[in-house]
């Protein structure tokens, strides 16, 4: 009897082992799938920019590390994406002089995030001081998502009276001067 009781607790014990750690399994299956969904899970992207939108309400600084803000009168927005993108508007913009984006209301935004702290901060910034012109810097992550772009393209956004009336991706010199160049008429509600 002793033997069948030894048999029984073994078998018992045994029997409680294997739920327990079918238990485990499955506790740790369930929580590796819900950390793996909780963690795919990103925050819902910040709508693209569209005609009739206003810009997003973003506190740039410029190159000089001061607080940047888009002036109320400005009808020209230039945003550069990368780093592409912005060997194409530079060149222009050096050529043209101090006061010639101001001169047209016209802004330019630049999203650094991207780049490496230290590159930024003892190559790039450095050489943007040197810019006859402002540039607003985006440097925080998802900060300008709603911006449309396409790598090695200017994004390039008609404002008339704060909201936005034409959206243009270019690469092409021609078509950035026209952009930069062309004044809008007045409407007959602007007189």
């Amino acid at each position: 009897m002793n033997r069948t009781k030894n048999q029984f607790t073994k078998n018992l014990f045994s029997y409680k082992f294997k739920t327990t750690i079918q238990f485990l399994k499955n506790t740790s299956l369930s929580l590796i799938i819900l950390l793996t969904f909780s963690l795919s899970a990103e925050e819902p992207a910040a709508p693209t920019l569209a005609l009739g939108n206003s810009l997003p309400e973003i506190n740039y600084t410029n190159q000089w590390e001061e607080p940047s803000p888009i002036p109320i009168d400005t009808t020209k927005v230039i945003f550069i994406s990368d780093m592409d993108a912005s060997k194409i508007i530079h060149p222009i913009l050096e050529k043209e002089g101090k006061g010639y984006l101001e001169g047209r209301h016209a802004v330019l935004i630049s999203d650094i995030h991207k780049m490496p702290s230290l590159i930024s901060k003892f190559v790039a910034l450095p050489k943007m001081k040197s810019y006859p012109y402002t540039l607003r810097l985006v440097r925080e992550e998802k900060i300008a998502d709603p911006f449309p772009r396409t790598k090695g393209s200017l994004t390039l956004i008609q404002l008339k009276a704060g909201k936005i009336t034409k959206i243009q991706i270019s690469n092409m010199e021609t078509e950035i001067r026209s952009f930069l160049e062309t004044q809008e008429k007045p409407s007959k509600s602007d007189r």
